[in-house]
C-alpha cells in the first residue's frame, strides 16, 4: 500500500456509488478523506474530521487538502473506480524528483446512457499525453506542499489556474497504469444547463485579465468552438462512442452548452453565484 499518499474522495453523487468507490480505494490505500455532497469531510472510519469552506467543488478539494496530513495527495470523484495499480502508479510518478503532479487514463464504461458518455469523452478523453499540461479533474494527484502553494489566495483547486501555478513549479506526469473507469452517470453533469455554467466559469476565469481586446478574442473564439470541440471530442473518442449516434448527438449538445457559457463569461464575467455553479 502507497502509506505516504491520502486518498481524497468527492462525491458528487453518493450514496452506492461513493460506497464502491470508497471500497476499492481501501484496498489499495490506508488514509482516505471523504467529502460528502453537504460538505462533511470524513475519514477512512467514517468519522467526521472537518467540513469544507464552501459547496463548491474547487473548496471540497481544498478544504480536504488542508486536512490531509501526507506528502501526497490524489483526488478522484465518486463518478470514477481506481484501477489495481491506481495508488503505487500516483507513487511511483511522484517520486520523480521534478513532478509536482500526474494524472491517468480515463476509460468509459460501455454500460453507461449516452448523455453520460459523452459526458465522459468531452471532458476527460483528450488527456492522454506524455507532456500534459493539464491533468483530469476526475483522476489526479500532486505534492500536497506544492497543491497548497498554488492554491494559496484563490478559490480552491481551479483547475486551469492551478495547473498553471505549478508548471512553475515542476513537471505534470501522465502516468498510465493509474487508470480509473467512469462508471456513474453524472446525470446533473450532462445537463445542459450545466455544461453551459461550467463553460462560463472557464471562459471568465481565462478573461480575468485580459483586458477589453483579450476579451473579444475569446468570444469569437467562443462562437467558432462548438464543431471545432466536437471533431477533437471524436478523435479522442473510442469506437463504441463514435457509433452512437445519441453519443454524437449529445456530444454536440454539450459542447455548444460550454461554448455559450465561454461567450457569456468572456463578455459579461462570472455569474452572480460565481464557484457556486460548480457542485
Amino acid at each position: 500500500m502507497a502509506d505516504d499518499l491520502t486518498v481524497i474522495v468527492v462525491a458528487l453523487l453518493g450514496g452506492k456509488a461513493l460506497d464502491r468507490n470508497v471500497e476499492a480505494v481501501r484496498a489499495q490505500a490506508r488514509k482516505l478523506l471523504v467529502v460528502q455532497r453537504d460538505g462533511m469531510i470524513t475519514d477512512s472510519s467514517g468519522k467526521k474530521v472537518g467540513t469544507a469552506k464552501r459547496l463548491d467543488i474547487p473548496s471540497k478539494r481544498q478544504s480536504a487538502t488542508e486536512l490531509a496530513k501526507t506528502d501526497l495527495v490524489a483526488l478522484i470523484e465518486d463518478t470514477v473506480i481506481v484501477g489495481p495499480q491506481w495508488a503505487q502508479a500516483v507513487a511511483d510518478a511522484l517520486a520523480r524528483k521534478d513532478a509536482v503532479a500526474c494524472g491517468g487514463p480515463v476509460r468509459i464504461s460501455s454500460d453507461l446512457p449516452a448523455p453520460a458518455r459523452a459526458l465522459a469523452v468531452s471532458e476527460y478523453g483528450g488527456f492522454a499525453k506524455e507532456e500534459p499540461s493539464a491533468l483530469p479533474g476526475c483522476n489526479f494527484a500532486f505534492r500536497r506542499d506544492a497543491l497548497l502553494k498554488a492554491m494559496k489566495g484563490s478559490e480552491g483547486l481551479v483547475d486551469q489556474k492551478v495547473f498553471r501555478a505549478l508548471l512553475k513549479e515542476g513537471r505534470l506526469v501522465w502516468a498510465h497504469e493509474m487508470s480509473v473507469t467512469y462508471a456513474e452517470a453524472n446525470r446533473d453533469g450532462a445537463r445542459l444547463k450545466t455544461r453551459f455554467d461550467h463553460g462560463r466559469i472557464y471562459g471568465s476565469a481565462e478573461a480575468e485579465h485580459a483586458g477589453l481586446p483579450g476579451r473579444i478574442v475569446r468570444a469569437v473564439k467562443a462562437v467558432l468552438l462548438p464543431p471545432v470541440m466536437t471533431v477533437r471530442s471524436l478523435r479522442n473518442a473510442g469506437p463504441a462512442e463514435r457509433r452512437s449516434l445519441p453519443t454524437l448527438g449529445w456530444l454536440a449538445l454539450q459542447h455548444t452548452a460550454w461554448a455559450a457559457g465561454e461567450l457569456a463569461g468572456a463578455i459579461m464575467g462570472p455569474s452572480r453565484k460565481g464557484l457556486g455553479q460548480w457542485q
